[in-house]
């Protein structure tokens, strides 16, 4: 199995939102990847709450996670100062959502972070997340 490194899944995060025009936007939040790409050297830079900003139907915080785990998704996946700032933006009333690729067989789901933090166990089965599924992720390439 190839490493899962998530950037084809982030790629394919940007085109699903790109097929709305202009009824959404996303913006990525530089992290430390895009500053050792664009600089060939690793440069500090400080955690970012999230993956992307996401106006559509208000804004929201977007985090993007890609498995290739055959029965849930394991919330080891989520950094821990992303996840602490996602508890902060939650309590400050705003929104912040995890959208999980599946791979494969490349299926999309979309779930608040509250369920996340309410969840008792380390994961959610695929079959717990089934009523989740990114509706907007049908879009053809």
């Amino acid at each position: 199995m190839a490493k899962n490194t998530g950037k084809p899944s982030e790629q394919e995060f940007e085109r699903i939102w790109k097929t709305l025009g202009k009824k959404a936007w996303t913006w990525r939040v530089v992290d430390a990847a895009e500053v050792r790409g664009r600089t060939g050297k690793s440069g500090f830079t400080r955690s970012a709450p999230s993956d992307y900003l996401v106006a559509y139907n208000g804004v929201h915080f977007a985090e993007v996670k890609s498995t290739q785990d055959p029965t849930a998704f394991r919330f080891s996946l989520l950094r821990t100062i992303p996840s602490a700032m996602a508890v902060m933006i939650l309590a400050a009333g705003g929104d912040y959502l995890v959208y999980i690729h599946r791979l494969p067989p490349n299926e999309w789901f979309c779930i608040p972070y509250q369920m996340i933090r309410d969840c008792s166990n380390r994961s959610l089965t695929w079959k717990e997340l089934e009523s989740y599924r990114w509706k907007m992720s049908n879009t053809p390439t």
